[in-house]
């Protein structure tokens, strides 16, 4: 007996349909009824996503190659450059292309310039070390709303848009470094801080968790001062040498960014590189030199492949609208007894 029922095809809502595509229901709204606005790539998604639940089948998500766009600081040094490195040679099964570009640092209204024009080059991802600032925030949200997701790396900003973080516990860092200054310096002294300013909240992270717990725990030691270095070797230098010249009873420096060449320089000028314990971040070849010849004490570090490995996975995996699993990057502490073996990246 043949049934005149007529077969009606599942019904894709615009909810199933984005949540499938991962875009908002905006962009779905866009595309089921033609509207401008909406990039090719992402257009394509969509309807894909629409025949997969009416049909039944399975979104193919093999078709194509994505298109991933990392911004980070230039001129910010060799850990900088290393990450780059990493990036661009990060490939998944031939279905990523990574470009890194270079934005002027420190600079947030030439970060988010770079980060809005992204929307009409058929970009499809973006990871980005954050500057704290509004125009930056701003111009997340507005790749949000077109369905492109945004991960920060190493430094991260506030927003319901982002797609996580990729990068270690700062404020966690920042308590490790005022543990271990701490335990080195047993007699009263006084303690200096460098950091890069208020844009990077990585850094503000790493001071708040190294005030906490000298003052917590360790108040025999009296931190004088926090000067702006800008992740800068000259300014960190001058920084150092006009701190030795009004601080008599100086017995320890925090470097919470980079520029660890102009600390060590100034301390190594007066003869005071054995006198003074010196914390800072970032294992490098040259960093690595420091803590071999005393001239630095720890430097805390997180793999930067790892940084990069973990960024594009995210972003692959929320494009694809899979699950995936945030993770932070370990904060390793290092000394000239436990280099060897220790990866720069």
């Amino acid at each position: 007996m043949v049934s005149n029922i007529p077969i009606v095809p599942h019904r894709a809502t615009i909810s199933a349909i984005a949540k499938l595509a991962g875009v908002g229901t905006a962009t779905v709204d866009r595309v089921l009824n033609d509207r401008a606005h909406v990039r090719e790539a992402t257009r394509q998604r969509v309807l894909r996503a629409k025949n997969a639940i009416e049909t039944g089948s399975e979104v193919d998500h093999q078709a194509r190659v994505w298109r991933i766009r990392i911004f980070l600081p230039e001129g910010a040094g060799p850990p900088t450059e290393h990450l780059a490195k990493c990036f661009e040679s990060m490939s998944i099964a031939g279905r990523v292309n990574v470009e890194c570009i270079f934005y002027a640092k420190l600079k947030p209204g030439a970060l988010a310039r770079r980060l809005r024009a992204c929307y009409k080059q058929g970009i499809d991802a973006v990871g980005f070390q954050a500057l704290d600032d509004p125009r930056v925030s701003q111009a997340v949200d507005e790749l949000g709303h077109f369905g492109i997701p945004c991960v920060p790396i190493l430094s991260g900003i506030v927003s319901p848009k982002l797609t996580g973080f990729i990068g270690i516990d700062n404020m966690s860092a920042g308590r490790t470094a005022g543990f271990l200054m701490g335990r080195l310096l047993s007699q009263p002294a006084q303690v200096a801080i460098i950091s890069t300013g208020e844009l990077y909240r990585v850094h503000t992270d790493r001071e708040m968790g190294f005030r906490s717990v000298l003052r917590t725990d360790y108040r025999h030691l009296e931190i004088v001062e926090t000067e702006c270095g800008q992740d800068d070797r000259e300014s960190n230098y001058q920084i150092v040498c006009d701190a030795l010249h009004r601080y008599p009873d100086l017995g320890g420096i925090y470097n919470v960014g980079g520029g660890n060449s102009g600390v060590v320089q100034a301390l190594k000028k007066d003869h005071h590189k054995d006198e003074i314990v010196c914390i800072g971040h970032n294992l490098t070849h040259r960093s690595a030199e420091y803590l071999l010849d005393g001239s630095m004490d720890i430097v805390l570090h997180q793999n930067l492949s790892r940084v990069a490995d973990l960024a594009v996975q995210t972003l692959v995996a929320k494009l694809e609208n899979r699950e995936y699993e945030m993770a932070l990057i370990p904060v390793e502490v290092i000394t000239r007894e436990n280099i060897t073996g220790i990866a720069y990246g």
